[in-house]
């Protein structure tokens, strides 16, 4: 039996889907709050397994966002899928997140969008093309505000603030819902498929304070 486990973790929100051969529907858990994700993923991958009466090792495959995204979101979810695939002997796959969202949009064309910093979004351009998702152009780091100027219908994440006037296009799937039905489109891939995918550097850890020793070192005359 098939059961594949999708990770979503680039986003506003950590979301994670199963959907084993028996299932009529996907098993979804959605988590939002400050509750660091490294510490949920696993606790609601276990909470699928249990609803669907299965143990980690009925786990066929292994789907995970890596990125553009969330620096901290895009690490736990290929973590989670590198482990859980090393332990199992199963393929993982990572997925870009802008095509993950584009592969939520009802339409034909879409501009895909996911959370950057500094009031930023990432941006990349999509057309449905013999029923697959193909980038128009790279993905681009743009202010947010200047979405509400886009004339191609934009799928953002739940929880991503959007200025007013942004066109939005129809979608009737979550995200993570989303990267399980690519999951027919793309090949099973190996560990070398997770490697992140950043449109900028992570953000700059501050120095830690240098703690002069006490008593202080005699100097020398």
């Amino acid at each position: 039996m098939a059961a594949i486990l999708a990770i979503v973790g680039c986003g506003p929100r950590l979301e994670v889907a199963l959907l084993a051969s028996e299932m009529a529907a996907p098993g979804v858990v959605a988590l939002a709050g400050p509750v660091p994700r490294s510490e949920l993923v696993m606790s609601a991958v276990d909470l699928l397994l249990r609803a669907a009466e299965l143990d980690r090792t009925g786990l066929t495959r292994v789907l995970a966002t890596r990125g553009p995204g969330s620096f901290t979101g895009v690490r736990v979810a290929l973590a989670t899928a590198e482990g859980l695939a090393a332990a199992l002997g199963v393929p993982a796959t990572g997925v870009p997140s802008l095509l993950a969202q584009a592969a939520r949009c009802e339409g034909e064309r879409c501009l895909a969008v996911q959370p950057a910093r500094r009031g930023q979004v990432y941006t990349q351009p999509f057309r449905r093309l013999a029923g697959l998702w193909e980038p128009e152009g790279g993905p681009q780091v743009v202010a947010t505000a200047e979405l509400s100027g886009v004339d191609t219908p934009v799928v953002a994440p739940a929880g991503l603030a959007l200025p007013p006037g942004t066109p939005i296009a129809a979608t009737r799937v979550s995200t993570v819902e989303a990267l399980l039905a690519l999951a027919e489109q793309l090949p099973g891939g190996g560990l070398d498929t997770l490697a992140p995918l950043y449109l900028e550097p992570p953000p700059a850890v501050p120095p830690t304070r240098t703690v002069k020793p006490w008593p202080p070192s005699p100097q020398a005359t």
